[in-house]
């Protein structure tokens, strides 16, 4: 059985870039960022942080949270309000 992953959804897909805004606004490149993250406890590399970026990358919720503490953020920041059904 051949192995994919798992789609991108919207709440990913509109995360991503808001990671990328507010580390550009701060002046944090993705390696301070993964630095960052890393001493939080969650290894991340900066080539993840890219990945998650650019979107190829599914992001996770362990890593919107670590890099939402890097960023110094709450948690929720990166992701998209809730919409009604």
């Amino acid at each position: 059985m051949e192995i994919r992953p798992l789609a991108i959804g919207p709440p990913g897909i509109r995360a991503d870039p808001t990671v990328e805004f507010v580390g550009t606004w701060q002046g944090i490149n993705k390696w301070q960022l993964a630095d960052r993250a890393t001493a939080l406890s969650r290894t991340l590399a900066d080539t993840a942080v890219c990945r998650i970026e650019r979107t190829p990358r599914r992001p996770g919720i362990d890593d919107l949270a670590v890099m939402a503490g890097a960023l110094r953020l709450s948690s929720s920041a990166p992701l998209p309000e809730p919409t009604a059904p």
